[in-house]
């Protein structure tokens, strides 16, 4: 068997749908969905999408690993700033010995970005990513509850968490829409020593012009200092969550901001509102967050997924290789904030 591994040409979306059609599954939505996968990976300016493949002459593609590059929504973040998230990564199971791992060092090879990675990464891929250097890790899931909720539909609430809990307060959030986004951000600090990377224009073009998903981005401030967050409401049978799924800035100007995320939760009749990060724990304990792992015994369920809905507590794992800290990786990296039941 002769097996080349390349990126792949505009000319071969239709192969990657139907590979991952066959091989992955039939109604995972870039099997289907050409809206989406010309979205989320479809790059004009290299002509190609953005996956490495293994062709087999005889059998076609036996092999795919995606990704997406932070510069797709900021190309100033190219080379000494960029970051490939890696997504869709399958291999045939007759060409599954090492060829996996082969696609994910020639990617790296031919891209060398400043930081790679991937978020929702499954079990049995944690010790390739730590042999490869990788750090590995457990995105921590921050929630707060809507203290005015009766009547959890979604969740299941025990009695001892139907308390109030206490919200600071200080933070002033301002909601950005492409009208003022821009106006409103001008000379903020919000580029700091973070990993991964990024700036003003990613969020703008990553969450404010996304074409299937409704995305709210907040300016909060507090005492000089200031950041992004972008939240998405996320609902099923008439209830519903708020996700926080990016952040930009200060981890400081968390602080004060429970009672204005409160404010917001209360405002969408939402029964919880979360964050899956890492590096800001210390800050959103402090606004009032508090948290919750997939291992949770004591009861209280709060859905992680909603497409399709799961009633059940999920944990995300995430991995990332590069230089510098520290580490704030959000749900939004990568495709874990992604549509998954659009129509064809």
């Amino acid at each position: 068997m002769t097996v080349s591994m390349y990126l792949c040409t505009l000319e071969d979306g239709h192969d990657l749908m139907r590979f991952i059609r066959d091989y992955w599954n039939a109604s995972h939505v870039l099997a289907h969905s050409q809206a989406l996968m010309d979205w989320q990976h479809r790059d004009e300016a290299n002509q190609r999408y953005n996956f490495i493949a293994a062709r087999d002459g005889e059998k076609g593609i036996v092999g795919i690993l995606g990704f997406i590059l932070a510069s797709r929504y900021d190309p100033s973040l190219a080379k000494d700033a960029e970051t490939l998230w890696l997504t869709t990564w399958k291999v045939r199971p007759d060409f599954a010995h090492g060829l996996g791992l082969l696609l994910l060092r020639k990617l790296d090879s031919m891209l060398a970005p400043k930081w790679i990675g991937t978020v929702g990464l499954n079990p049995a891929t944690r010790g390739i990513y730590q042999a490869l250097g990788y750090h590995v890790g457990m995105l921590t899931r921050h929630y707060m509850l809507n203290n005015a909720v009766a009547d959890y539909r979604l969740s299941a609430v025990p009695s001892q968490f139907r308390k109030n809990t206490k919200h600071s307060s200080g933070a002033k959030f301002l909601e950005l829409d492409r009208d003022n986004f821009w106006t409103s951000t001008d000379g903020l600090d919000l580029a700091n020593s973070q990993v991964p990377r990024k700036t003003r224009a990613y969020i703008h073009a990553r969450y404010l012009l996304h074409p299937f998903y409704r995305y709210r981005a907040f300016l909060i401030t507090d005492r000089g200092h200031a950041a992004i967050a972008v939240l998405r409401e996320c609902s099923h049978q008439d209830a519903s969550a708020i996700r926080v799924v990016d952040y930009l800035g200060s981890p400081a100007a968390l602080t004060g901001s429970g009672a204005a995320f409160q404010q917001i939760v209360l405002e969408a009749g939402a029964e919880y509102i979360d964050f899956f990060c890492s590096g800001l724990g210390p800050e959103l304990a402090a606004a009032g967050f508090l948290q919750l792992s997939a291992t949770d015994a004591s009861g209280l369920i709060l859905p992680g997924y909603f497409e399709p809905f799961e009633r059940g507590n999920v944990d995300l794992a995430f991995s990332l290789r590069g230089p510098g800290g520290p580490l704030v990786v959000c749900k939004g990296d990568a495709d874990q904030d992604r549509p998954n039941l659009l129509k064809d």
